[in-house]
């Protein structure tokens, strides 16, 4: 986890790059947290420290809002279904 912490560290000045392009563009709630989040779940579902840094700059400046848009629907839709199944256990032990 360390070596994830200083990775990011490293990569702030362009995380925060993207947070203000996408906040130009109209989507005002990004935070670095949720770019880090997506960047980890959809371009590097391999451990980012594999990739050189040139590539992982690379990879969160070409991050679109819309790949952006579409990690956190899922997220939200992954979410939900699992407080749906919780919902769905907890009927069943009151039955």
């Amino acid at each position: 986890m360390d070596e994830n912490r200083k990775l990011r560290e490293q990569l702030m000045p362009a995380l925060e790059s993207k947070r203000d392009e996408f906040r130009l563009l109209g989507y005002t709630q990004v935070t670095i947290d949720g770019l880090w989040e997506c960047l980890c779940s959809r371009k590097w579902k391999h451990r980012p420290a594999e990739k050189k840094l040139h590539e992982l700059v690379s990879d969160i400046f070409s991050l679109s809002p819309s790949e952006y848009m579409m990690f956190l629907t899922m997220r939200s839709y992954k979410q939900q279904t699992a407080g749906d199944d919780e919902l769905e256990r907890v009927l069943k032990e009151l039955l």
